[in-house]
């Protein structure tokens, strides 16, 4: 094993001999700290859950205490007490005191004056944080609801205190849900006989604020439960009213926490539940008046839970520990720190006296191990040291090798050179190739010769100065260079020969535009006058054969633009600048309105596309595109053309979309190719060689074009370019 990693091993023993006591003693003394702090905080925790209990038991106590005093206020006021002038037993000035009550008591929905028959006779209502009276034509027969049918078995000075739930109005559940508790309590006469019914709305959601406010992330989440098990006040908003919204039937703590709900029933006084992380405080009250009969729909039992996430336990436990474990890690860091300068110091020695020999045996590795023929010699070109690559590259033996001068390894004509140049590199040392620029010859045992390449370092000792020379054969690498030049000799001469071509066909092309549009010309021109002059003399049919004339010579001077225009982008300069592709498709669709004014036609163009590519090419791209949109929607009802960007296969990609007649898929592959056509040329004219002028200008830019298409549903281009950033 070498010496440096024995010396790191024997570092690594020691030191964990010191550090490994004294860090688990930390860790130990840390763990228990952490314990019994997490433990006390959790004690308080409790002792905080079951007071936040008690608070909210209070709370309901008070609440309904106070709605009792309201309830019996409002009822023994002189001015609900019927007169001669009125046989019935209420009173008109009885809205007075009703609307003043209500308007500084906001915990009130609804305020009721009901007869002897269960007929509303005064109604106060909040609207709009306002008491508003309700005109007679409004006011209503109450005889059927449950509460007044209660209330009217009571006697003067008894109260009933409907269920807490939701308010329901004209059989619906009142949207949004508005939590209520009615209470409700005769009105009695002068003669103490009951002669009416007083009802009040109490707004529940005053209450469940009031417990909301209780919540704390040190304490718990309070829950209010009904004597069924159904959450007044739950987890969540979705799992409250369960017994109410059918949707929610299933949401109730009976169901989701039958271990909790079990505890819950069985205590009368404060109750606590450890379950799994979470800990449940409980209490349970009776809010039934106690001068009121037992009526089974009444308010009755409520049971008030606090639980306490473990999550909650541990945010509020988690800086103490970070603390306490923040603490431990600089302890261990410093532990650390002093283990390790005290084994470094013990193995310091050991590692001294075994470096040297760890050297020379790597040295030695690295020398057999490289790929090149190592050769290293004194200042006098004596070879001293080789490796095993030396040995069958130049087929000699070690023992023939070692002592002898290098040249021994050159050709004849090459010895005396190379003397003097290797006297010249001892005098000046350094890394570097030998012979750089020139090919170097080496000679083998048997006098064959062999190209070389030769790297030259000098090695320092205390002693003496060494030559390191690494000799690689670059046989192969020769013959491939003469390969590749002889490879660049025919480019050049083939490219020479297709710039004659070019020449050639750019001479042709003028040819073909001059030579062939002048008949084209001609013929169209002659029709024309032929036309005209004999407009009197010429029937239908060859007034007819004349336009086909016509249109066949047009249509023939468009083939060969578009072939000239396919011709000349395949060899065009390509011109790379950032081009505004939305102001192209502006212009482009600019130039169609003139042409077809009479069009209406949805165009949607994104702004501030903008890509590298040349301008020339680009444009004939954008104005092929759009044409071929503007082309094949004429014939749609509502015709639209969408220009923008999406993102395909994590890709920013430019389209061109519209609603016109399309194309079948199954054809797709012809597309791109010249004078392929996917529909009639009656139906959509045009020459075919559009979208492969265009493919052929995506392959110069290094871009990509494709399509997709249902028939009858139009059609959508992709292009592929480099997009710029940074769009204005």
């Amino acid at each position: 094993m070498p010496a440096r990693i024995k010396s790191r091993q024997s570092v690594r023993y020691y030191f964990l001999m010191i550090w490994i006591p004294l860090i688990i003693v930390a860790l130990l003394a840390i763990v228990l700290l952490i314990r019994s702090n997490v433990e006390a905080r959790t004690v308080t925790a409790h002792a905080e859950q079951r007071a936040q209990v008690q608070e909210a038991l209070t709370l309901l106590e008070d609440s309904i205490r106070d709605i009792r005093s309201d309830a019996l206020y409002l009822a023994t006021l002189s001015s609900l007490t019927p007169t001669p002038a009125h046989p019935e037993p209420l009173l008109e000035d009885s809205t007075y005191a009703l609307t003043s009550f209500m308007q500084f008591n906001p915990q009130y929905e609804q305020l009721r004056v009901l007869d002897l028959r269960g007929i509303e006779q005064v109604r106060v209502e909040r609207q709009d944080n306002e008491a508003v009276i309700k005109p007679p034509e409004q006011l209503q027969n109450k005889a059927a609801r449950y509460y007044v049918q209660l209330g009217l078995q009571l006697e003067p000075g008894q109260l009933y205190f409907s269920a807490f739930d939701l308010n329901v109005e004209r059989g619906e559940i009142q949207r949004p849900l508005n939590p209520t508790i009615r209470v409700a309590t005769p009105v009695a006469d002068k003669t103490g006989e009951t002669a009416g019914l007083l009802v009040m709305n109490y707004r529940g959601a005053n209450l469940l604020d009031a417990l909301a406010a209780m919540d704390s992330p040190r304490t718990g989440q309070l829950w209010l439960v009904n004597q069924n098990g159904y959450w007044l006040k739950g987890p969540t908003a979705d799992q409250e009213w369960g017994f109410m919204l059918p949707e929610r039937s299933e949401q109730s703590l009976a169901k989701k926490y039958v271990r909790l709900w079990s505890q819950i029933i069985q205590n009368t006084q404060l109750g606590e539940l450890l379950d799994a992380d979470d800990h449940y405080s409980f209490a349970s009250i009776d809010l039934t008046p106690t001068e009121s009969p037992s009526f089974e729909q009444t308010l009755g039992r409520l049971h008030v839970v606090s639980h306490l996430s473990g999550g909650q336990l541990d945010q509020l436990t988690g800086p103490l520990k970070k603390g306490l474990w923040q603490a431990g890690v600089l302890i261990a860091l410093l532990s650390a720190g002093l283990a390790y300068v005290l084994a470094r110091s013990v193995a310091q020695r050991w590692h001294t006296e075994s470096s040297l020999q760890d050297s020379e045996a790597k040295f030695r590795a690295m020398i057999e191990a490289a790929p090149d023929a190592i050769i290293i010699t004194d200042t006098d070109g004596t070879i001293v040291l080789l490796n095993e690559q030396a040995i069958r590259l130049f087929e000699y033996t070690q023992q023939e090798l070692l002592g002898q001068k290098v040249e021994v390894l050159l050709p004849e004509e090459l010895r005396r050179g190379h003397i003097q140049h290797r006297q010249g590199y001892v005098s000046a040392p350094r890394p570097r190739l030998m012979g750089s620029g020139l090919r170097l010859q080496a000679k083998r045992k048997d006098g064959s010769e062999l190209p070389v390449e030769v790297s030259l370092s000098p090695i320092r000792t205390p002693s003496e100065t060494l030559v390191f020379c690494a000799i690689r054969d670059v046989t192969e690498r020769r013959e491939t260079e003469d390969k590749i030049k002889q490879l660049n000799n025919g480019l050049t001469a083939q490219n020479n020969e297709l710039q004659v071509v070019n020449r050639e066909l750019e001479a042709f092309s003028y040819s073909v535009s001059h030579d062939l549009r002048a008949p084209l010309r001609a013929i169209d021109g002659f029709s024309q006058i032929l036309t005209s002059s004999l407009s009197d003399k010429l029937d239908e049919q060859e007034v007819d054969y004349f336009n086909r004339i016509r249109k066949a010579a047009q249509k023939m001077s468009k083939l060969i633009d578009d072939l000239l225009l396919l011709a000349r982008v395949s060899r065009a300069d390509v011109l790379s600048a950032e081009v505004n592709l939305s102001n192209l498709a502006e212009s482009a669709v600019q130039n169609l309105k003139e042409l077809q004014p009479e069009r209406e036609i949805d165009i949607q163009i994104q702004k501030g596309i903008c890509v590298e590519g040349d301008l020339a090419l680009l444009q004939v791209t954008v104005q092929n595109l759009i044409g071929n949109a503007w082309k094949f929607t004429g014939k749609t009802e509502h015709p639209q053309i969408q220009v923008g960007t999406e993102i395909q296969d994590e890709e920013e990609v430019i389209f061109v979309r519209d609603n016109g007649a399309g194309f079948d898929m199954n054809y797709a592959d012809k597309l791109f190719i010249p004078f392929q056509r996917l529909h009639s040329g009656n139906d959509f004219p045009g020459s075919g060689v559009g979208l492969a002028t265009i493919e052929r200008i995506m392959a110069k830019l290094n871009g990509r074009i494709w399509a997709e298409s249902v028939t009858g549903q139009g059609a959508t281009f992709f292009l592929k370019l480099k997009l710029v950033t940074n769009r204005s």
